[in-house]
């Protein structure tokens, strides 16, 4: 199954371009690595505030470099719709949920659960935001941050 990476990842990634942990522990299958236009924008605001320089911006190019982009499409946004009433516990099309209250997610995990959900993508992330999403409308690869301490 093909990987689309939360933009946590792709911090991680930015912060030790060098690390072999895509290849050896994110992605050891060789599967293509997609990452949604909603992350990019994500990294860009993440850059403005905290000032990046020249050389770590170089850094963020060469990362998405390596993967694909995803844009946002109607159908992407009719899959939105349909992921934000189901966690909110509001979507007609279901009766039974897995969580008695609602989901809060942010906006941004919203449309990378989406962009996933309708491409058939696995999620990689290092946080439970995704969770409730699991194995209803999306695969996720849960990453223990720890891993990117070495």
């Amino acid at each position: 199954m093909n990987l689309l990476l939360d933009t946590n990842i792709l911090i991680y990634l930015i912060k030790d371009p060098s690390s072999q942990l895509l290849e050896n522990v994110i992605n050891p299958n060789k599967e293509n690595i997609l990452v949604s236009v909603i992350s990019i924008g994500e990294l860009k605001s993440i850059a403005l505030q905290n000032n990046w320089g020249v050389r770590k911006l170089q850094t963020v190019e060469t990362v998405l470099d390596k993967v694909s982009i995803v844009e946002v499409s109607e159908s992407l946004i009719n899959t939105y719709a349909e992921i934000d009433a189901f966690s909110q516990r509001r979507n007609p099309s279901y009766t039974d949920y897995p969580f008695s209250t609602p989901r809060n997610m942010g906006k941004n995990d919203l449309w990378i659960a989406s962009t996933a959900a309708l491409l058939g993508l696995k999620v990689v992330t290092t946080d439970a935001d995704f969770n409730h999403l699991h194995q209803i409308f999306i695969e996720v690869q849960t990453v223990k941050p720890d891993l990117f301490r070495s």
